[in-house]
């Protein structure tokens, strides 16, 4: 089975729906402090938004940087992923097929999620708080999230179940602290072609895998 680096789990958000009553588009914003000494001079190169398209069953997370982009095309009816990544010109997939989707569900470790006092108001949208232990985060991990929207599995944190769609979270992991927030919420009708795997992409190699954390 593949397995993903910690760090690229929490920068890349393919998506597994949990519910099918919201369509629309969420922005998120990305934030950044106490890097390491080895990542502040890449500190202009790292993400600084995403973006998530939500559909019914099927969801599109795309992130920009300056070297390259990352789109992940979920299909939660059939349990299945696509990885699409660009870089310097090149286009690379890698498919993350049900089995392989499931065994990281299943072989995941089950966080501890203590729901606290403790409210924020992001985008319009009133969250609730809730502070997350599991063994990808370096201590207390502080999640804001609103059951209004329906919660979405994170590839890495499968197994968090969260009471509605995170809104922000605050980490650190590997030494760096990272914040993600809701920017926009936006409910305008998607059309089904967003959700559809471009052609043009060739086959992700063993040595970018290895690159990038993934066996």
């Amino acid at each position: 089975m593949k397995q993903v680096s910690t760090s690229l789990l929490l920068l890349i958000f393919p998506l597994s729906l949990l519910a099918q009553s919201f369509e629309g588009k969420i922005v998120y914003n990305i934030s950044y402090k106490d890097l390491p000494a080895e990542m502040q001079q890449m500190a202009s190169v790292l993400p600084h938004n995403q973006t998530i398209w939500i559909k019914g069953n099927k969801s599109r997370f795309e992130q920009k940087m300056p070297q390259g982009s990352t789109v992940v095309i979920t299909d939660a009816s059939k349990g299945t992923s696509t990885i699409l990544m660009e870089m310097m010109g090149q286009k690379y997939k890698m498919d993350i097929p049900k089995v392989e989707m499931s065994q990281m569900m299943n072989e995941g470790q089950m966080p501890e999620i203590k729901y606290v006092s403790g409210t924020r108001e992001i985008a319009g949208y009133m969250c609730n708080k809730a502070e997350v232990k599991m063994k990808e985060f370096d201590g207390i991990a502080t999640f804001y999230y609103t059951e209004e929207i329906p919660p979405v599995k994170v590839q890495g944190m499968e197994n968090l179940q969260l009471k509605g769609m995170f809104m922000a979270y605050e980490v650190s992991t590997k030494g760096m602290a990272m914040s993600i927030e809701v920017a926009t919420v936006d409910k305008t009708p998607i059309a089904n072609s967003k959700f559809d795997i471009p052609i043009g992409y060739k086959e992700m190699p063993e040595q970018m895998k290895a690159m990038m954390g993934i066996k």
